[in-house]
């Protein structure tokens, strides 16, 4: 999105973790301390202008797990913005506590996430800053259904159905700002899809192409 306005600029970052009901400890461990090295690094060096704040999100089982009678082996503490997982290893159980700058537990809403975590920075956006929303985790762990949403409905009363993600979400509160400040303003969105190294522009006009892009790295 870009916004014409001669403002300050900074860059902040917000990454959406959504993990698997059973994760591997050692991955888990070693994904923390990347995060972690990643926030040290950028509190280190001001200059850059970065700020970055990973939000963990978990998801409920699915109707499969609980079929198969999966057990749940991780709990939230959202006040604390702590998950502990829980793994039985040779007659064992290990209990692993981990620390996030925001957690949202299997029950939360989507506009519970989007008003708390995800409102604040559209609304830098439209300050003149430069940020970034990105989820990031295994497949079939809600990525797509915490950016996107469910089912595609009509807003009704000025009202987006429950289930919708941050994208629509995002969109409408900059549109209501925009309009709100009956000042003339231009706005460019892409939406573009990146798999395989093939970057999909998923707003091209000829389906034939199928927005086919190639990406300057395989060339």
């Amino acid at each position: 999105m870009d916004f014409s306005q001669s403002q300050q600029q900074k860059r902040c970052n917000t990454v959406l973790l959504s993990p698997a009901q059973t994760p591997r400890s050692s991955v888990r461990r070693s994904l923390r301390y990347s995060l972690s090295m990643d926030l040290w690094s950028s509190n280190i060096k001001p200059d850059r202008g970065v700020n970055v704040e990973v939000i963990l999100r978990c998801r409920p089982l699915n109707d499969d797990e609980k079929q198969l009678k999966l057990p749940v082996v991780i709990s939230c503490n959202e006040g604390k913005g702590e998950v502990s997982v829980v793994q039985n290893t040779a007659y064992k159980q290990i209990d692993k506590t981990f620390s996030f700058d925001k957690v949202f537990g299997p029950t939360s809403r989507q506009k519970e996430l989007f008003d708390e975590a995800i409102s604040p920075i559209v609304n830098e956006v439209l300050e003149g800053y430069n940020c970034t929303i990105f989820a990031y985790g295994q497949t079939g762990t809600g990525k797509t259904y915490t950016m996107e949403g469910g089912r595609v409905g009509e807003v009704e009363s000025g009202e987006f159905p429950s289930d919708v993600g941050i994208i629509p979400r995002a969109v409408q509160q900059i549109l209501d700002v925009l309009e709100a400040r009956n000042e003339e303003y231009s706005m460019k969105v892409t939406f573009l899809e990146l798999y395989n190294e093939d970057i999909m522009d998923l707003l091209a006009p000829d389906e034939s192409l199928n927005g086919r892009m190639t990406s300057p790295e395989s060339q």
